[in-house]
C-alpha cells in the first residue's frame, strides 16, 4: 500500500521520536513522540488517511471491520484518537495514545492491515 509507505518515511524524517523495538521497517511503526510535535504528526496523517475517525475526547463507531482492527490494537479510550483509511481489502492506520503518567508523551502505533 503506496499511501502507507510514504507516511512512515515522512512521519520519520519529520518527527524526532523514540521508536519502539516492535516496529517492522515500513509495514508497522510505534514509537512515542514529544506532544510538543502532535500538530505535526496530525498534519501528516490528516495528508494521507483525511481527518481523525475518532477525536480525542469523543466516542466513535467504526464498521465492524474497523472495530476488530481497533480491538486487536488494545482499544481506544475516550482521549486517544484514530485515523484510517481504507482501499479496497486493505487498511491503513494510525492510534494516538498519550500517557496518563507522563502527559508530555504521546504513542503512535501506525501499521496497515489486510481485512
Amino acid at each position: 500500500m503506496e499511501v502507507f509507505m510514504n507516511l512512515i518515511e515522512e512521519i520519520k524524517k519529520n518527527l524526532k521520536m523514540e521508536i519502539r523495538p516492535g516496529s517492522k521497517g515500513n509495514d508497522y511503526l510505534e514509537a512515542v513522540v514529544g506532544r510538543k510535535n502532535i500538530e505535526s504528526l496530525q498534519s501528516i496523517l490528516i495528508k494521507y488517511l483525511g481527518t481523525a475517525a475518532k477525536q480525542a475526547g469523543k466516542e466513535a463507531k467504526f464498521p465492524e471491520e474497523i472495530q476488530r482492527m481497533v480491538d486487536a490494537l488494545g482499544g481506544l479510550r475516550i482521549e486517544q484518537s484514530f485515523f484510517y483509511k481504507k482501499e479496497g481489502s486493505k487498511v491503513a492506520y494510525a492510534a494516538l495514545w498519550p500517557w496518563e503518567s507522563d502527559p508530555e508523551n504521546i504513542t503512535l502505533k501506525s501499521g496497515y492491515a489486510e481485512l
